[in-house]
């Protein structure tokens, strides 16, 4: 094994070490627009291990949230782990919410290269990252209104009291309705009660599918919907998917709010770094079925805000893209 390949092997254990055990039957899921080496460290990452790793490849599949195969689906939902290591992400599809309600334990690596793999958000210090995210998660837990806002113009208010949480760095989450993490990781978020989201949200940063923003995108919102999309090229282009690829609840919004814990995660133009940077936020539109939510979409679409502020009632959170919590 090559020098290379050792280091991709390295950090693609580490989701495996922290969530795996012994002789779990554990699916890679992928498709012929990730890079062979990221299925194949990951495959020897999970045979290191003493575990029993099968791959399934399939075509891209053609937005976020969208479902794999029904083959795939089948045998998403009889893994012990599924790695969902796939161009557009699973994680958000009745599939990905199925496997998780089944009980499988879900990592979501969508949009992973070697670059991502290869070092950065991938080899933070997770351990250090559990005593953040439980902090959050508890300031979530006590709340019942999140408050973000931008000098772009974000400016959203969401009641959380009572809403599904998660506080993820590398481990898996369990709960009702979600088994799952990410890797790279380092998030905390939660789903605010629908219906209640109002304001203005501005992606000034990565947007799924379209990558690093020319342009900041507005959505603005009324009782959890988009109403109005502006911007140039790009919101348009986003206003097009919702209007060409989605349904009627893909214009739902907020279907999450999230704060990005990763000290070590940089801007990439992936979403599966840009959402993790210590101190950004980042929202949906869309499905979130599977954070504990009631809507269903074939979309889930993550937008980041990279220097926010964020409250939940009175306390603050992050200033300005300074995440102020600690342990």
């Amino acid at each position: 094994m090559d020098s290379e390949t050792a280091e991709l092997v390295r950090n693609a254990s580490k989701p495996l070490e922290l969530n795996a055990e012994p002789g779990d039957d554990v699916l890679i899921v992928s498709d012929t627009r990730t890079a062979d080496s990221v299925v194949t460290a990951l495959f020897a990452a999970a045979h290191q291990q003493d575990l029993d790793p099968s791959v399934a490849i399939m075509p891209p599949r053609r937005g976020h949230g969208n479902d794999p195969t029904p083959v795939i689906e089948e045998a998403m939902v009889s893994a012990d782990l599924c790695v969902m290591a796939t161009s557009t992400a699973l994680t958000h599809s009745d599939a990905g919410a199925r496997a998780q309600r089944n009980g499988v334990k879900c990592v979501a690596m969508d949009e992973m290269t070697p670059e991502i793999l290869r070092g950065g958000a991938a080899s933070a210090d997770y351990e250090a990252m559990q005593p953040i995210a439980q902090a959050l998660g508890e300031i979530y837990a006590a709340g019942s209104e999140m408050r973000i806002t931008s000098e772009t113009g974000t400016d959203v208010v969401g009641d959380i009291g009572d809403q599904t949480y998660w506080p993820i760095a590398g481990k898996i989450v369990d709960n009702e309705t979600q088994s799952i993490c990410a890797f790279p990781d380092g998030e905390v978020g939660v789903a605010p009660d629908e219906g209640s989201t109002q304001g203005t949200i501005v992606w000034d940063t990565t947007v799924h599918g379209i990558g690093l923003l020319e342009e900041p995108i507005e959505l603005n919102i009324e009782d959890g919907w988009v109403v109005d999309i502006r911007g140039g090229s790009e919101a348009e282009r986003f206003e097009r998917t919702l209007r060409e690829e989605g349904d009627d609840n893909a214009w739902y919004c907020a279907a999450e709010m999230s704060i990005g814990i990763n000290p070590d995660a940089e801007i990439t133009g992936a979403m599966r770094t840009d959402k993790k940077v210590e101190g950004a936020v980042h929202t949906a539109t869309g499905d979130n079925y599977d954070l504990g939510g009631g809507i269903q979409s074939n979309l889930h679409i993550d937008g980041s805000t990279v220097a926010p502020s964020v409250w939940v009632d009175d306390r603050q959170l992050v200033d300005e893209g300074e995440l102020l919590v600690e342990p």
